[in-house]
């Protein structure tokens, strides 16, 4: 009686570790963390940063099965909708924002980007999505010049996918590291602009071209402040 006993626990114990070996298998293989961000995006941005947005009401969806996103979308009027940094007032315009999305991959959850704004532009920026069904989040680090100062930000795109463009879509830029600020024109760290489409979407371009040079260049979206 007593060898079978000792053989029945050795068989709870193996089939016990078995079934934790599965269960951390299964975790290993999800392309998100527990908070439902990629590991790199997670390196790329605080979580202290991530409040700070969504306490000032910016959107982020989170998950591994984002919409393939591969096209160019107009946002128009761009109008800051909240920020923590000091003298912002809530309601101001910005140049019209076009963003190319290309090169996504849903296998490792990256993304590529091109924008322009008012006069200011990146191109074949790296990035990482994130999202579930037709909702996502792009999050890239932008390094950014200004007069010969450079600085460090975070891009956050957030919106819903939809067959003709973009809707409510959501921009923030915050500052993850102005290298001591010694021209004295960026944004603190950890300040930032929640920026909105408020006419509430956002066309896919087909051969459309954005009126945004039309804008005169407005200070404060690339992380400057706003005179």
């Amino acid at each position: 009686m007593k060898r079978i006993t000792i053989q029945f626990l050795t068989l709870v114990l193996v089939l016990g570790i078995f079934s934790v070996g599965c269960k951390k298998d299964k975790k290993d293989d999800s392309k998100v963390e527990d908070n439902g961000l990629t590991q790199e995006i997670n390196n790329l941005i605080p979580d202290s940063i991530i409040t700070k947005m969504v306490d000032l009401g910016m959107i982020i969806n989170r998950g591994e099965t984002p919409p393939v996103l591969n096209g160019t979308y107009f946002a128009s009027p761009f109008v800051l909708k909240a920020s923590n940094v000091p003298n912002d007032t809530p309601g101001y315009t910005f140049s019209d924002y076009s963003l190319t999305l290309f090169e996504q991959n849903n296998d490792n959850l990256s993304v590529k980007m091109d924008y322009y704004n008012g006069g200011e532009s990146g191109t074949g920026i790296g990035g990482f999505v994130v999202g579930t069904n037709n909702k996502f989040t792009v999050f890239a680090e932008v390094n950014s010049t200004y007069i010969g100062y450079t600085a460090k930000m975070v891009h956050v795109v957030s919106g819903t996918l939809t067959a003709t463009g973009i809707e409510d879509l959501y921009f923030a830029n915050f500052m993850l590291d102005n290298f001591d600020n010694l021209g004295g024109i960026w944004i603190a760290e950890g300040e930032g602009r929640i920026i909105y489409d408020s006419d509430g979407f956002s066309e896919k371009e087909t051969g459309k071209k954005s009126n945004a040079s039309n804008l005169s260049v407005l200070p404060g979206s690339s992380g400057t402040k706003l005179r």
